[in-house]
Formats: structure tokens, sequence, C-alpha cells
């Protein structure tokens, strides 16, 4: 089964969401970009894709995607 993987990573000073071909937003904190990724994952669960999220910390470090889904 397919899945939808999204990420919220930082791109210079601000916080992007990211996926396959795609890019969305310049958002001032990761909170933010988290929670507008977490609302477009809302959309895609809606046709029965699951999906994961991938998260930047601080520091740079991309960790283990959660199942939202």
């Amino acid at each position: 089964m397919a899945e939808v993987h999204y990420g919220v990573v930082r791109v210079g000073t601000t916080w992007s969401i990211i996926g396959d071909q795609l890019r969305v937003g310049a958002y001032a904190t990761r909170d933010q970009a988290e929670s507008a990724a977490r609302r477009l994952a809302e959309q895609t669960t809606g046709v029965g894709l699951p999906v994961r999220m991938h998260l930047q910390d601080d520091m740079g470090q991309l960790h283990r995607p959660t199942l939202l889904s």
C-alpha cells in the first residue's frame, strides 16, 4: 500500500513542509509548520492513505517518522 511522507525541516531561517515533489510554506517556527503539516495530513488520510511525519529538530537531526493515521 502507498504511503505519504511529509517532513518539517528548517530552510534557512524558516521552517517548511516537504514531501514528494512538494515544498510548502515559510513558517517562523517549527510548531507552526508542524501544525500546518498535520492539517495537510488530515486531508490525505481522508482519502485512505497512511501518512508518516518526519520532524527535524533544532540541531538539524531528522528523526524517525511518526505514523499519523
